[in-house]
């Protein structure tokens, strides 16, 4: 039998660059529910068949714009609440960072997604009795790279 090559979530983090030459990432420690969705819109055309108008038509499309949103939800880390609210309140867009952190003597996948993207929607909430959860979502603000690891 041949089974799943699986990785844990657990190997799987969004990081936030400082902005810095060299950069530096900053794991959002806490977050334990994480996703990286890729979009692309296309426009879509209807062809006829000019040899038999009377055919069931085709579609043409053609690719258009990548999009590209990181989301995360868990447990509030403390010491990033500020960090995080900075940079859901900037202007400008900060690189993120996807990661899968393997192990490296079973490692499959070298590398990262990486992205300048801004912080779209940041919530808080608390229950009593539980802790403070937070959930963000990071759209992108430019092209999204894998990036092999060297």
């Amino acid at each position: 039998m041949a089974y799943t090559d699986k990785l844990k979530s657990t190997r799987v983090y969004i990081a936030m660059g400082d902005g810095a030459t060299p950069e530096t990432f900053t794991n959002f420690c806490g977050i334990n529910t994480k996703g990286l969705q890729q979009t692309r819109a296309t426009s879509d055309t209807t062809d006829w068949d000019c040899a038999d108008p009377d055919a069931i038509p085709i579609t043409v499309r053609d690719a258009g714009a990548a999009d590209w949103t990181i989301s995360g939800s868990g447990l509030l880390h403390r010491p990033l609440l500020a960090t995080i609210q900075t940079a859901f309140e900037t202007g400008d867009p900060i690189n993120f960072r996807f990661m899968y952190d393997e192990k490296p003597a079973d490692q499959v996948i070298d590398g990262y997604y990486q992205g300048p993207g801004f912080i779209t929607d940041f919530n808080q909430t608390g229950t009593n009795g539980e802790y403070v959860q937070i959930s963000i979502t990071i759209s992108g603000a430019g092209k999204l790279n894998f990036v092999a690891s060297s």
